[in-house]
């Protein structure tokens, strides 16, 4: 094999993609997604009303004046009791359709009910013009479950505040490894591994198909029989390989330097709510994490590179390869699914096996890492085992390759690819 050759290629394909325009889009437009989902998580957190002009209707339990003093705490927004009204269980229909009317008129934003239960205590109902806003619903309810407790209480001598606080307070969870303590949980977990996982998954996803899609439009235009004229199938192969990694990791990097950015700007305000969600922003920049999850994204792109680059040498159209790509998307699509669990269960017997078998093990053995960091052993054995399946893969692909690029005119199916690898 000639590796200028197959830099030349490469470099042609690394070019071809960082200057398209669909690769431009796509760099600009997943930060850009990114930012706009934190930005309406923002929004969700917070709510768009100032103040709220409500009503309680009391049905025998004598505690509106203390679910008042309640709404009165909350600080997210003000909320004015404008009438208190005492109803009987008989009259509570009638009473309840003139307060509807008057929150149609707009007179109030809305009402609530509270009265008593043989089962809970005091329960309430909330009626209004828009209920769609989680925060003030969530707020309404804790105002009237402690308004409930502090009425279960009132003959007790059980501090309210005190038990409010140990309602509200976390356990936290420490991780005991050969590296030291590590604070953080199942939470924590799971989002270091969406992160990463997710990153490698659109990357690969993006990257790959392209590659395939241009093989077969080279094919279809017949300028690969120019290209095979002065190189080898194998050392074509090997270039496209190398140029779509290299517009992978060109893409990654620029992710990672516009959130490196962005962390800069906005790491004050994110800090106070990753600190709530029991989240260390600086943890996803640890050196190890890091490192590993460089090793991971370079050995899985080439690993699945090699599934897309064999799906587009053996179709001849773009309709063609849209069905045989599926095949090659579904082991990280498997694995996606399975770094879940292994990020919860990072020492069960499946997580484990999945993590060394070699099409699951770059997400999988990296949600390991991200939650419960194995043994180094089992990290190096998973290496070297997708290693050595990257080698099996190109070994059979080349193959393949070398007889299917010049097919044309034949659908391609599992028969065909199994006559190839006879073939060859």
């Amino acid at each position: 094999m000639n590796f200028t050759q197959v830099m030349t290629i490469a470099r042609r394909e690394y070019l071809a993609r960082v200057r398209n325009k669909a690769f431009i889009f796509t760099t600009l437009l997943v930060p850009a997604m990114i930012g706009l989902q934190f930005g309406v998580s923002a929004l969700l957190s917070r709510s768009s009303i100032d103040e709220l002009n409500v009503a309680i209707l009391d049905v025998g339990t004598g505690r509106a004046e203390v679910l008042t003093e309640r709404l009165a705490s909350i600080d997210d927004f003000a909320v004015t009791v404008s009438e208190r009204t005492q109803v009987t269980l008989e009259s509570l229909d009638a009473v309840r359709e003139e307060f509807s009317q008057r929150v149609l008129d707009e007179d109030i934003d809305g009402y609530l009910v509270i009265e008593n239960t043989e089962d809970l205590g005091l329960t309430g109902r909330c009626f209004a013009r828009d209920t769609n806003n989680p925060l003030v619903l969530s707020e309404i309810r804790s105002s009237i479950r402690e308004t409930a407790l502090a009425d279960y209480l009132a003959d007790s001598s059980a501090d309210l505040e005190r038990i409010r606080s140990l309602m509200r307070s976390a356990m936290p969870a420490t991780t005991v490894t050969e590296q030291g303590d590590q604070e953080g949980g199942p939470r924590r977990a799971l989002i270091y591994t969406m992160v990463f996982s997710m990153l490698m998954y659109i990357t690969v996803l993006i990257g790959d198909q392209q590659m395939g899609i241009s093989i077969v439009e080279e094919k279809a235009s017949r300028l690969i029989e120019v290209v095979l004229g002065a190189v080898t199938a194998t050392e074509f192969m090997f270039g496209k390989i190398i140029g779509v990694l290299g517009s992978g990791v060109t893409q990654l990097a620029i992710w990672v330097g516009t959130a490196l950015i962005a962390l800069l700007y906005v790491l004050p305000a994110m800090a106070i709510g990753a600190a709530a969600m029991d989240i260390d922003l600086t943890d996803l920049l640890d050196p190890a994490r890091l490192t590993y999850f460089a090793i991971f994204f370079v050995l899985g792109y080439l690993f699945y590179s090699v599934l897309f680059a064999v799906a587009g040498s053996i179709c001849t159209t773009t309709e063609e390869f849209g069905h045989v790509a599926f095949p090659a998307m579904l082991p990280i699509i498997i694995a996606l699914m399975i770094s879940f669990y292994a990020a919860t269960n990072p020492e069960a017997t499946a997580a484990r096996i999945a993590s060394l078998f070699p099409p699951f093990t770059p997400l999988v053995m990296l949600a390991r890492i991200n939650s419960l960091r194995p043994p180094f052993w089992e990290i190096l054995l998973s290496i070297v085992l997708l290693v050595a399946g990257i080698a099996l893969s190109v070994w059979a692909a080349a193959k393949i390759f070398r007889f299917a690029l010049l097919m044309v005119g034949k659908k391609p199916d599992y028969a065909t690819i199994f006559r190839l690898m006879r073939a060859a």
